[in-house]
């Protein structure tokens, strides 16, 4: 069944990508939490994009996560960090709305999570090779893959209590 577009769904859609995009922001603004990879965060807007994908389903959750990237270089100015943030999201996006379709509840929005988490790690290491000719980036990877599982674990935690905590004006749209 297609989901309707009232105003409200838009409305808390958008209140959604405000807290997403703040969310990035404030984290890019902390110090690096891997010195040797700058670039690592934990990334807490990702539990507002898998909220999306699991409460409004995985069109909007494109959307959204279009709309996030496109907000946040425009304010941060990040036009360079697009690619990167691109690459990551949009497949982080296709592993997390692919098993989410395919798997929930079979297995847990943690576990989407952390494939997320894993897949944006590549992507974007992928995308630095590429745009930096720096091959020795992909040492990096098993590090960042570490960090980045830890990090969907804390994503995924994040979302379910979202998904269970969240009042159902926000959630539910009949």
């Amino acid at each position: 069944m297609k989901a309707k577009r009232t105003a409200r769904r838009v409305a808390v859609l958008a209140a959604l990508l405000a807290l997403a995009s703040v969310l990035f922001i404030v984290e890019s603004l902390l110090p690096p939490l891997l010195p040797m990879a700058p670039y690592v965060k934990i990334g807490l807007a990702n539990a507002v994009v898998l909220f999306v994908i699991a409460v409004f389903g995985v069109r909007d959750g494109f959307i959204f996560i279009l709309a996030k990237n496109l907000l946040t270089a425009l304010i941060t100015g990040g036009t360079f960090a697009l690619a990167f943030n691109l690459a990551g999201s949009i497949s982080a996006y296709l592993v997390m709305a692919g098993l989410y379709l395919a798997l929930f509840p079979k297995i847990s929005l943690l576990s989407v999570s952390v494939a997320g988490a894993a897949v944006n790690n590549i992507a974007r290491t992928a995308v630095g090779v590429l745009l930096m000719e720096a091959k020795s980036l992909y040492l990096q990877l098993p590090v960042v893959s570490i960090f980045g599982a830890c990090a969907g674990i804390i994503v995924g935690a994040l979302t379910i209590f979202m998904v269970k905590y969240l009042p159902e004006r926000l959630t539910k749209f009949g």
